[in-house]
């Protein structure tokens, strides 16, 4: 169990599957997601780096206004 407070859970479905990133104060990212029709609800704790440019630009296009500035500085560490 992370101890740190979660700041906010973006999604960004690709077609039916899901794909959620949650975003923690401490800048851990706990990434759930389906990896097929088959294989879904998975779970997976990653690192900025580990996210695809057009995969943070999606991010942060859904992302709420008011976390902007924070995702932000998470995903550029």
């Amino acid at each position: 169990m992370n101890g740190s407070k979660e700041i906010v859970t973006i999604s960004v479905p690709k077609g039916d599957l899901d794909n959620d990133y949650t975003f923690f104060e401490d800048g851990k990212i706990r990434h759930n997601y389906d990896q097929n029709a088959n294989k879904t609800g998975l779970e997976a704790w990653i690192t900025p780096r580990s996210i695809a440019d057009s995969e943070k630009e999606k991010i942060m296009k859904v992302c709420p206004p008011e976390f902007k500035i924070r995702i932000t500085a998470i995903l550029k560490r």
